[in-house]
């Protein structure tokens, strides 16, 4: 779980149909598939054979055939800044600030009002070693809050260094850096009516 930046709280944003696609990469012979998350609160794209599992409450995960393969995470947090505290342009990478300091890494600036840090920590999990790299890219959402799309790539340590994983690495870090966010908040869904009332 990432840091959250003081002030703020998490809201939620309401979860809508998945969809995917399949293209070919422009940058990579490699084909990709379109996800779509959560109706279009983020769009990115992974490797075609890559299976998808969602869970109700949101989270998704990604992973290539076989036994012996990585597996991608995402999970979408939503914060709201306190009343008196604006959200412009620069909120995104101020809320990265911690976790950047934290882990010595650079905030990079995606585009305006939308900024991303990356870094790897060890892990341990049932005896075997882990590698797992995170992507955090925050989004400004004006006037009052702030998208945090949380990535992680879980590999065993070893695998880490070789050159085919290396060479997936690069397409997954390409992907998530380009990866599409939605501009605005999801809507809320429709009250349903209590199932007592007969109107």
């Amino acid at each position: 779980m990432p840091a959250i930046a003081p002030d703020f709280k998490l809201c939620c944003e309401w979860t809508v149909r998945l969809q995917s696609s399949q293209v070919c990469g422009p940058m990579d012979i490699t084909r990709l598939k379109i996800i779509n998350y959560r109706g279009g609160v983020i769009r990115f794209r992974i490797p075609a054979s890559w299976a998808e599992e969602y869970e109700d409450a949101g989270g998704g995960t990604f992973y290539g055939p076989g036994d012996d393969t990585g597996t991608l995470r995402l999970n979408i947090l939503t914060m709201e800044a306190p009343t008196k505290k604006a959200v412009n342009a620069d909120t995104a990478a101020n809320v990265l600030k911690q976790e950047s300091q934290e882990y010595g890494v650079p905030i990079v600036p995606l585009r305006e009002g939308v900024a991303m840090i990356r870094y790897d920590l060890p892990a341990e999990e049932r005896g075997q070693s882990l590698t797992i790299r995170y992507w955090r890219i925050a989004q400004s959402l004006p006037p009052k809050n702030v998208r945090m799309a949380l990535f992680s790539y879980t590999l065993r340590t070893e695998q880490f260094k070789n050159s085919s994983v290396e060479n997936e690495l690069g397409v997954i870090d390409r992907e998530i850096a380009v990866a599409e966010l939605a501009p605005a908040l999801g809507q809320a869904s429709p009250s349903k009516k209590p199932w007592w009332r007969p109107w």
